[in-house]
């Protein structure tokens, strides 16, 4: 039997543009329970890394995946009513505070990191509780901070309740329709953010 020899041949100024496409950005998928991919994780040419999660499951795929992109990380998906001791470690923002826009996408979550908010000896930290509704549901909480150093372990520990969201009527609507709880990662890593980064 004579092996089948295969040849690609690519035209000049297109394979060109090709590679400089697929240079700008490297999305990185894994297949989810639902079929959707259950995470994505894209750099830009700016060094601005785009991170959406869709399924909260396999963790350590998606520290991989954003170390690929250049930013070291530790990811803990918590059980519902879950959430891990603050604090893991020393405040490590490169200007001392840290807020990133975490937002609802789908039934997950997105959020971006400009280049140079992970300095070098730091660590993104992303934490999040799920629903029990299931791995591929809106998180009830989300904390996303930076720490300098050593991160610590998460122990897990109960959640604090989430009081309902004021509608603006006087009424209160379930904080989940809102979309996830963000911890903005300052010294007290206490507060709640919206703004984008």
């Amino acid at each position: 039997m004579t092996p089948v020899r295969r040849t690609r041949r690519i035209v000049g100024l297109s394979a060109a543009a090709a590679g400089v496409a697929t240079a700008a950005t490297a999305v990185v998928m894994l297949t989810g329970v639902t079929g959707s991919p259950a995470y994505a994780v894209s750099k830009g040419s700016d060094g601005t890394v785009d991170v959406r999660i869709n399924s909260f499951v396999d963790p350590d795929g998606l520290e991989s995946e954003l170390a690929e992109a250049g930013i070291k990380s530790v990811v803990d998906y918590l059980p519902a009513g879950q959430t891990c001791k603050q604090p893991r470690g020393e405040n490590g923002a490169a200007d001392g505070k840290f807020a990133a826009g975490v937002g609802k996408a789908g039934d997950g979550i997105a959020f971006k990191i400009k280049k140079g908010r992970v300095p070098a000896g730091s660590t993104l930290v992303l934490a999040v509780t799920k629903s029990g509704d299931g791995d591929s549901a809106a998180p009830s909480t989300t904390s996303l901070q930076i720490v300098k150093g050593t991160v610590a372990p998460c122990e897990p520990t109960s959640a604090p309740a989430i009081p309902p969201a004021d509608n603006g009527t006087g009424g209160t609507t379930d904080k989940r329709d809102n979309g996830p709880t963000v911890d903005d990662g300052t010294e007290k890593g206490r507060g709640v953010t919206d703004k984008n980064d």
